[in-house]
């Protein structure tokens, strides 16, 4: 039986999904520019249903969160890790996909109480925010995040319109890629995963038609490297899953990328793995406390 609890009076407002009451590790989960809770719900059951508590954390599109994606408080992520270590848990990661990835990497760069990081189909910068929904999205002007009344440095879309119902009917699948490429990324936009102090599991797809996931997770893994980074850090790319990196999704999902449409048994057998990836490294790479 499922153990949830919602949370909204804590300066955040999300749902943790207890897991037997263990307090050894739990999980902050976030999903990507869909918002609400859908998705994040999922993924954090994904984790009770494996021993791991989770917390599903809302961004936008919830009740007590912004309708856009645009100047999310990094104090979200803050007020959550406070929250639960409160509530006794020792070991506290954070799972970020698509957005929800950059969120995740820059949060862990800022928080060391953060000590396992998942990022699913990453960015390795900052992008512009969005507004509006549907065929109607568009940059925003605004950064995703802000800290402190301030907003994080973003690199913008160079197109300001998206022409999202043009595009479904050209490619036959949600296919922006072309939006989120040569955009003007300078070293402040730049995500410092150097200043990490967690072991990092970097998830890509070679068939993302998000954004190119596949050569962000190249270029941080390189970055580690060069830089000496003492945690673990691994890049797992798949051949054929799309961009939605979540071990199970709404069927309509599906309805959105040709890959799942085409190869439905490939994208079956890609979540499979992407499940034995996760487990092994929350139960196997996770680290112990960190004082």
């Amino acid at each position: 039986m499922i153990k949830f609890t919602s949370v909204k009076n804590e300066g955040f407002e999300g749902i943790l999904f207890s897991a037997d009451d263990t307090k050894e590790k739990v999980m902050i989960v976030m999903s990507g520019s869909n918002g609400g809770m859908t998705l994040t719900k999922k993924t954090a059951e994904f984790y009770e249903k494996n021993q791991i508590a989770a917390l599903a954390l809302g961004l936008f599109r919830t009740k007590e969160t912004p309708k856009e994606l645009s100047r999310i408080p990094i104090e979200y992520v803050e007020r959550a890790i406070c929250w639960l270590k409160k509530m006794g848990y020792q070991n506290i990661g954070i799972d970020g996909t698509s957005k929800g990835s950059e969120l995740a990497l820059l949060a862990a760069s800022m928080f060391p109480e953060i000590s396992c990081v998942v990022a699913r189909v990453p960015s390795y910068f900052i992008s512009e925010g969005l507004a509006g929904s549907g065929k109607n999205k568009h940059p925003s002007g605004t950064s995703c995040w802000s800290y402190n009344g301030r907003e994080i440095p973003f690199a913008p879309y160079k197109s300001r319109e998206f022409h999202i119902g043009k595009m479904l009917l050209k490619e036959k699948e949600l296919h922006i890629i072309t939006f989120n490429k040569e955009k003007d990324i300078t070293p402040e936009t730049i995500i410092p995963i150097e200043k990490i102090t967690a072991p990092i599991l970097f998830l890509s797809s070679k068939h993302d038609e998000i954004w190119p996931s596949y050569e962000s997770s190249c270029l941080m893994e390189e970055r580690l490297k060069a830089a000496g980074f003492s945690y673990s850090f691994r890049h797992v790319s798949f051949e054929h899953v799309s961009h939605m990196m979540a071990t199970e999704i709404p069927w309509f999902y599906k309805l959105a990328f040709k890959t799942e449409r085409q190869r439905p048994k490939e994208c079956l057998s890609d979540r499979k793995a992407l499940k034995r990836e996760l487990l092994d490294w929350v139960e196997n790479v996770w680290e112990t406390s960190k004082e």
